[in-house]
């Protein structure tokens, strides 16, 4: 089931949570609404479920308006953050209870119930444990119920709202893989809120970012991490080392360094930023390019494969973090108080046009081939 939504707004008073927000989501995807608290990607999911109505705009499902259907008849899955579990029933009644409450002309025979309730609970692996309560149960078993429960009425498309957002990171971890599997084999359009980041980039086909109430970028994990198209998504995927200066015909001036960016040619004067990974700076003994750097190591935080080294640049005393794998550190012997020459493979500079970061449009990227260093 293909999902259009087309220039959707709403309104509660005279807050806007959705600004004309359109998103195609392909039959048989996984995508994720991702983005901070009150960037509206809740209120869109209830708006494709039917618990809100739009201001404006339309929804479509498989290419009928479903704007104004019924939550009853978009045969939708609808799974919460807190399991929204029947605490007085078992697991097996729990899951059940959707096709216990159809209409009697549509709802199977006892049968048929207690199979498709069994094939589900195997399906999530909690068939051991059809006679237990909610209570009974870990927080990850609870939510993979709550998931058992939204697919036993066939829904045509599921819809997950923060669904291991009440988990912890361990459970949250395994229960992202688990769902990715799960979806591989079903291939049910779903869509999935999260201000998680990671959480986002290792399940979803895609990608939509939302900064209040539009959509800022979609597409693959892959995209949104490593070609942020504004600001905002630099700043909110992944950690990343801001640097500020002004550009002027063509000419980046970021600080003692000079970067070419004929794309912005016509800028004359304007404030500008710099973005640059941590994993995207080098460090090195000696002086690589002529425009590497000097900073100061002032931190070096060594857990698992990435080394985290944090560095101050003279008369600036902002702190710059690199990552560094740790064979790299090794290499290097890298001690707290060494000064180390910095250089970067991929620098984005963003025109600073004086509204919110989301709000900057033009920008120019420039890679190891013709830049070493900001």
């Amino acid at each position: 089931m293909d999902i259009s939504i087309r220039n959707v707004t709403k309104k509660f008073g005279n807050f806007k949570a959705l600004d004309d927000i359109s998103l195609e989501i392909k039959d048989g995807e996984l995508f994720a609404l991702l983005g901070p608290s009150g960037s509206g990607k809740t209120t869109l999911l209830r708006i494709i479920a039917g618990l809100e109505i739009p201001d404006a705009g339309s929804i479509l499902f498989h290419g009928q308006d479903a704007t104004l259907r019924p939550l009853r008849e978009r045969r939708v899955g609808f799974v919460f953050q807190h399991f929204a579990l029947f605490r007085h029933m078992t697991i097996f009644d729990n899951v059940a209870f959707g096709l216990r409450v159809k209409p009697r002309n549509q709802r199977p025979n006892k049968r048929e119930i207690r199979e498709r309730v069994m094939t589900l609970l195997q399906l999530v692996q909690l068939d051991a444990f059809s006679d237990r309560y909610p209570s009974q149960l870990s927080g990850g078993q609870r939510q993979r119920v709550a998931l058992a429960r939204a697919l036993a009425v066939e829904p045509q498309v599921m819809l997950l709202d923060e669904p291991f957002g009440s988990l912890d990171a361990r459970v949250r971890a395994e229960l992202r893989k688990w769902l990715r599997r799960l979806h591989d084999e079903l291939h049910i359009t779903s869509v999935f809120v999260t201000h998680d980041q990671e959480e986002a980039l290792e399940v979803a086909d895609r990608v939509a970012v939302t900064n209040e109430g539009r959509v800022e970028q979609i597409g693959t994990p892959y995209e949104i991490y490593n070609n942020p198209e504004s600001p905002f998504v630099y700043e909110f995927i992944g950690n990343v080392n801001l640097f500020r200066g002004r550009v002027s015909q063509g000419v980046a001036f970021m600080g003692d360094v000079k970067l070419m960016v004929p794309e912005l040619a016509d800028a004359i004067d304007s404030p500008a930023t710099a973005y640059v990974r941590p994993h995207d700076l080098n460090l090195s003994r000696e002086k690589r390019g002529e425009i590497s750097l000097m900073a100061k190591v002032v931190s070096i935080r060594d857990v698992g494969p990435v080394a985290r080294i944090e560095l101050v640049y003279p008369g600036n005393n902002k702190i710059y973090e690199a990552h560094l794998s740790a064979e790299r550190l090794a290499e290097l012997n890298i001690s707290v108080g060494d000064n180390l020459f910095v250089s970067a493979r991929r620098v984005k500079v963003f025109l600073n046009d004086g509204t919110k970061s989301g709000k900057i449009g033009r920008n120019i990227e420039k890679t190891n081939s013709e830049l070493t260093s900001v």
